[in-house]
């Protein structure tokens, strides 16, 4: 090999080697887990950096389980010698990095949070490695690669045998899914922000649909399958999907994705739901006010082709 030719390769696995990385914090259910990994995974798409993400508050949880691996997701997680390597002179998220972005102010373009993007107006640039601290709950960045996450977001095992057969029931004629959610939004720090959806709201929207798709099934998935009998008319055309309790809400959201149409509970997983959904001809119905707090714009969740009822 020639003198110019190990320059260029040197040169070349040195470029590699230098390819910068984009960590994201992963947090939160599956429907905020999904959101992070989309924003993180439109910023590689349009860069060329390294995926990389870091699930380690998962650690700390006792009711929520990092989800992203069980699907065909691009990106690995975060070692500590890439955490070290973006978050230098921190060797991962915590105190540290709080304080190096107080006093360097180069730290912020490394160390990046959602709510100063927000209130600042600013629009990330990353031309270097960057750590994305957010939720990212916004309709346009899944939409805009919405093809290549529908292919990712796909699970890598079979489901249940349990779930199977549901879907296969499903599949059997016009079918709607109506999510109703609870849980945690019962909380008073949710119920401030968010609220809950009224039963007028289900039957409002199962009118809309019922009038448009003869011979339509509901099928009610919740959290909470005793709050949904409460909210949702008992009426021949209603299944009521209960959890199965085996951890596995991740199938769920799938089965949920199958059916023709959707009415969304204001959450992130049947938003996801309903993202996933490949029917064109599909009826999104979301609640008219996704937050309870008027401070918070639900224009930058809720896509404006949805119908708001």
């Amino acid at each position: 090999m020639s003198v110019a030719s190990q320059v260029r390769k040197s040169g070349a696995a040195r470029r590699r080697k230098l390819k910068p990385t984009l960590i994201v914090r992963i947090r939160g259910g599956i429907g905020n887990q999904l959101f992070q990994y989309a924003f993180g995974r439109k910023i590689a798409l349009e860069t060329g950096m390294k995926l990389r993400f870091d699930h380690s508050e998962y650690e700390q949880y006792f009711n929520r389980s990092y989800c992203l691996n069980l699907f065909k997701t691009q990106g690995l997680s975060a070692t500590e010698s890439e955490m070290s390597a973006v978050l230098w002179p921190a060797q991962a998220f915590g105190q540290t990095v709080k304080i190096c972005r107080k006093f360097y102010p180069f730290y912020q373009r490394r160390y990046i949070r959602e709510d100063e993007l927000l209130r600042d107006g600013d629009t990330p640039v990353f031309k270097q490695s960057a750590y994305l601290d957010g939720y990212w709950q916004k309709w346009e960045a899944p939409f805009s690669i919405m093809e290549q996450l529908r292919e990712e977001i796909t699970l890598k095992k079979p489901m249940v045998l349990e779930r199977l057969k549901l879907l296969q029931r499903i599949n059997s004629g016009p079918s709607a899914a109506l999510h109703v959610r609870y849980g945690d939004y019962s909380q008073a720090h949710n119920l401030q922000n968010f609220g809950l959806c009224s039963a007028g709201y289900y039957k409002g929207a199962m009118d809309f649909l019922s009038e448009r798709i003869p011979g339509l099934t509901f099928y009610v998935f919740s959290d909470s399958p005793e709050r949904a009998r409460e909210v949702v008319p008992l009426q021949d055309n209603v299944f009521f999907a209960d959890p199965m309790q085996d951890g596995k809400d991740y199938e769920d959201l799938m089965v949920m994705s199958s059916c023709d149409h959707i009415v969304t509970a204001n959450s992130t997983f049947s938003w996801w739901a309903a993202f996933l959904n490949k029917n064109e001809e599909k009826h999104v119905i979301a609640p008219l006010k996704w937050f309870k707090n008027p401070n918070l714009d639900d224009s930058l969740i809720v896509p404006p082709h949805w119908q708001r009822l």
